[in-house]
Order: C-alpha cells, then sequence, then structure tokens
C-alpha cells in the first residue's frame, strides 16, 4: 500500500514538472554533423544570402505552422524569428511554450552549415566572401520556407516531427528551375524532453544533409 501511495506521488510530480516545462521557454543548442569530400570537383560555391522566410501565425489551424507563445507575433523581433524553432503543446495539442536556438545560434546558420556540409561531401568548395570567388564559380541564394517542429499527442506515447526545407536559386551560372530541398523526420517517445527534441532535429538534420547531397548534385547544369 505504501509503495502504490509513492508510486502515485510520483507520478502526480512528474506531471507537474512536465506541465511547468511545457509552458515555459526551451532553449537548444543544435550540432551539424561534419561531412567528408572524396572526390574534390575544383569548383567553386558562393553561398550569397540565406534568407528567413518562414511564416508565422498566431493561432495557426494546425501544429506544423510556426507560432510564439508568450505575446505571439507582437513579440516577434527579427532576432526571436530566426532562433525560433518549435512550439510545446500539452497532451491534449494546446499550444504553450516555445523552444528557441540558444544565443548566438540562428536557423539561417544552421542550414548554411548544413548546406555547406553537404556541398563538401560532393567535392565543391565553398567560400564565404564575394572576393574569394572565381569568375566561374557559382553563386547561390537560399531561402528557409520551413524550419519547424512540433508535437502530436498520442494515448501511449507522442510524436515530435519536425520539417525543413529551403529554396535553392542558382543565380550563376543562371538556372531556369531552383532547386527545392526538403527534409523530414519523427521521433516517438513517451515524454517531450529536451533530449528528445534535440533527437528530432537531429534526425531531420541528417535528413536534410542527404537530400541536399541528391539535389545539389549537379549544381552547374541548367535545367
Amino acid at each position: 500500500m505504501e509503495r502504490r501511495r509513492n508510486l502515485c506521488f510520483l507520478f502526480v510530480v512528474t506531471i507537474f514538472v512536465l506541465a511547468g516545462c511545457a509552458t515555459n521557454r526551451g532553449v537548444l543548442g543544435l550540432q551539424v554533423p561534419a561531412e567528408s569530400m572524396t572526390n574534390p570537383t575544383g569548383k567553386q560555391v558562393y553561398i550569397r544570402s540565406i534568407a528567413d522566410n518562414r511564416q508565422f501565425q498566431d493561432n495557426p489551424p494546425s501544429a506544423d505552422i510556426p507560432s510564439l507563445g508568450f505575446g505571439g507575433l507582437d513579440k516577434l523581433t527579427p532576432e526571436l524569428k530566426s532562433r525560433a524553432i518549435a512550439r510545446k503543446r500539452n497532451t491534449y495539442g494546446k499550444a504553450l511554450g516555445d523552444i528557441v536556438l540558444e544565443e548566438g545560434q540562428t536557423v539561417q546558420e544552421v542550414i548554411n552549415k548544413a548546406t555547406r556540409n553537404a556541398l563538401y561531401s560532393l567535392g565543391y568548395v565553398v567560400i564565404d566572401k564575394q572576393g574569394e570567388a572565381r569568375p566561374d564559380a557559382i553563386i547561390v541564394d537560399i531561402s528557409i520556407e520551413k524550419f519547424w517542429a512540433w508535437m502530436t499527442p498520442g494515448f501511449w506515447s507522442l510524436s515530435l516531427k519536425s520539417e525543413m526545407s529551403t529554396v535553392n536559386t542558382i543565380q550563376v551560372p543562371k538556372r531556369d528551375n531552383p532547386i527545392i530541398i526538403k527534409a523530414a523526420a519523427a521521433n516517438s517517445c513517451q515524454v517531450a524532453s529536451e533530449a528528445n527534441w534535440k533527437k528530432v532535429f537531429r534526425m531531420a538534420i541528417d535528413d536534410f544533409i542527404e537530400k541536399a547531397k541528391t539535389e545539389l548534385k549537379h549544381l552547374d547544369a541548367n535545367h
């Protein structure tokens, strides 16, 4: 009997702790895995710009649409937008707190590293400054269309999902159609802990790099 009371007490405490965590603003630092170059092409790629074009909403109709707690769009500064990556929810799916990247890290930086690593693995030399670009360098502008994660509640477990997508416009040599990279991941778990949020983002980043390797393989081809 005493053991049962203790278990019930621990269960209640756990629920309150998790509820408290769901209402605050979480902070995550994300790591981007490095890639190795196997077949150098000698070609240069200059990533000229990376724009965060994600569209946030107050009270979105579905959890995969970016939104913020703590004042919503009225409090959405460019700095906060560049760090916002997920929205917390309770077991009924009600939106509560949110999750942002740690200070000094942005979605632009994460996408930049992931794209660079994919290009590097394909044999391209990625440069940071226009002055370093040769006349035959490939110039790319990147638009981030999606970089978000959300929770889907379930009866026995919950699912953390993440999607990332970018539109890559090749400016030199001029390409008729942009290259679109889409990635997704899902992590089925019991608790939406920091470790599980990190896991689903890591899975999505890994998928993004693999998709980028496929889509960016022939950057200089005109389509």
